[in-house]
């Protein structure tokens, strides 16, 4: 996709016109602005072929060359009028095409990118990286199906790329296809041998597909990555060791969410006779001083005590062998502090004015990760069925979709000074310890409320993370939540109309317990 072709043709060919018709003068300075950019000189390069196009501006190649100097240069904007210029004097120009459309693509103009990108696959689909980046542009915007087909035809015109068969495995899992997405993960694997990308998204495959004894195997190749932030920890990594008598630090690895799905190995590895020290998130000290079976808790940055052995955090699926029916349970293994807890209490009865609603419900809406995100505007409904009162656990973003849809949305704000400290989460955990329900997209409020043992209901997209598996309504993880899942991509209003029903019906068995003289929670 990123290929920026030399300018050092045969000068005939590369100015697409006879030699005859240049003057010798002509010529050599065309070929000395090739050698500038063969060797990395663009930005002189760059202005040769504009001198050179100012003369004679009827040459296409000359205004793509130039275009393409520009952007070998690092000034894309700059490439782009010559590039389209070029384009204008000879539409099938595939290098032109090529450039100007990996431009649009880094100003995340897909659809523009996308119509370059298919000129240019079907002028020359063996273009290297054509039809790869055309499948990649469906994915982008959304267009699964389209995107395999030309994954596949990408396969055709080059068999032996590695990274053909891992998108098209993306493609496929993102599809509902794990089988499929495995096998072309592996194809890709027996190309680039051992390469930890491949590892790493086989791993995510299997790990989805619930075959955790393969897949935590694969998974660590996440941490050979070079994107990955790799902790360079003095010591001796834990690899099975044993830990009688020895101390073991568990470090974290990525999101705030995963701190608290994972801190619960802290008591496997106690109970194999491990002294447990785990590094954590700095925000997230404080919330995680409650998890037990920790007999050290340091924040990022914080001096650490001498250890014998280290382990990432998610190192210890594989490690200790998880799989989906033994992993390690006991909720709640997070707690909120007894008294912030009953001041929310106080607070909570307050907004209420002593009159509390059959079903108190706390909503996180928004996450950072594109297409996690519920419309806010999906909550109206819920918000007007009798007996439910509705409390924002939002915190920064998505804050401005709460503004927007005040008239429409009936949901309680808790305050500016909602967790507004430096540690995060305590007065979520806080609420939680009083509310009903929580209802949450994926974000790590809903592995606190799930740490907590709080019943969680997530509502999920339709290519919902690898943690949730396929098709399950439940999670072996946390056994107070209940997944929803989007019927088809991009659907939240159906997915939140069963949502709304179902808590409609915990409502009427609440308000039928007490007419019997017994509560349903």
């Amino acid at each position: 996709m990123r290929r920026i072709h030399p300018c050092g043709r045969q000068s005939g060919e590369a100015l697409g016109v006879a030699i005859s018709e240049f003057s010798p003068a002509f010529v050599e300075a065309f070929n000395g602005g090739a050698v500038l950019f063969q060797a990395g000189r663009f930005d002189e390069a760059a202005e040769t072929f504009r001198r050179l196009a100012d003369e004679r501006p009827d040459i296409a190649n000359l205004h793509g060359n130039l275009g393409l100097s520009l952007r070998a240069a690092g000034r894309p904007v700059e490439a782009m009028e010559p590039l389209r210029q070029a384009l204008r004097l000879r539409p099938a120009y595939p290098d032109a095409l090529n450039a100007l459309g990996g431009i649009l693509l880094d100003q995340r103009n897909l659809d523009h990118a996308l119509v370059a990108f298919r000129e240019l696959a079907r002028l020359k689909p063996d273009y290297p990286g054509a039809l790869l980046t055309l499948g990649n542009l469906f994915m982008f915007t959304g267009d699964g199906e389209k995107a395999r087909a030309v994954y596949r035809l990408a396969l055709s015109v080059e068999p032996d790329v590695a990274v053909n068969y891992n998108n098209l495995g993306a493609v496929s899992l993102s599809l509902g296809h794990p089988p499929d997405a495995a096998l072309n993960y592996r194809r890709a694997l027996a190309i680039d041998v051992g390469k930890p990308e491949y590892r790493k998204n086989l791993g995510t495959c299997l790990l989805m597909a619930g075959d955790y004894p393969n897949g935590t195997v694969a998974y660590e190749g996440r941490l050979e990555q070079p994107v990955w932030r790799k902790r360079n920890m003095p010591g001796v990594l834990w690899q099975g060791q044993p830990l009688a008598g020895k101390t073991l630090l568990v470090h974290f690895e990525q999101g705030l969410g995963d701190s608290f799905q994972y801190i619960r190995y802290a008591g496997v590895l106690k109970r194999m006779g491990a002294r447990v020290l785990y590094e954590c998130q700095p925000a997230l000290k404080r919330v995680l001083s409650t998890a037990p079976d920790l007999d050290g808790l340091f924040a990022f940055g914080e001096p650490l005590p001498a250890y014998d052995y280290y382990i990432s955090l998610m190192s210890l699926m594989h490690r200790l062998g998880t799989t989906p029916d033994n992993v390690p349970g006991g909720v709640p293994y997070i707690r909120a502090e007894p008294e912030l807890a009953a001041r929310w209490a106080e607070r909570l009865d307050r907004l209420e004015g002593g009159e509390r609603p059959a079903l108190r419900v706390g909503i996180n809406w928004h996450g950072n990760e594109t297409g996690k995100s519920i419309p806010l505007e999906c909550f109206e409904a819920m918000g007007r069925l009798p007996g439910v009162r509705l409390y924002s656990l939002q915190k920064v973003s998505g804050l401005d979709h709460l503004e927007r849809l005040r008239d429409r949305v009936a949901v309680t704000e808790l305050g500016a000074d909602f967790d507004a400290g430096p540690d995060a989460f305590l007065d979520t955990a806080a609420v939680m310890a009083n509310l009903d329900l929580v209802i949450t997209c994926d974000t790590s409020v809903c592995h606190l409320a799930g740490a907590m043992g709080r019943p969680t209901w997530v509502v999920l997209k339709w290519f919902a993370d690898w943690r949730w598996m396929r098709d399950r309504l439940d999670s072996p993880w946390y056994p107070t939540m209940r997944l929803f899942r989007q019927a088809k991509q991009g659907d939240w209003a159906e997915v939140m109309a069963r949502v709304t029903a179902a808590a409609e019906e915990v409502v009427a068995a609440d308000v039928a317990a007490k007419s019997a003289g017994r509560t349903a929670r």
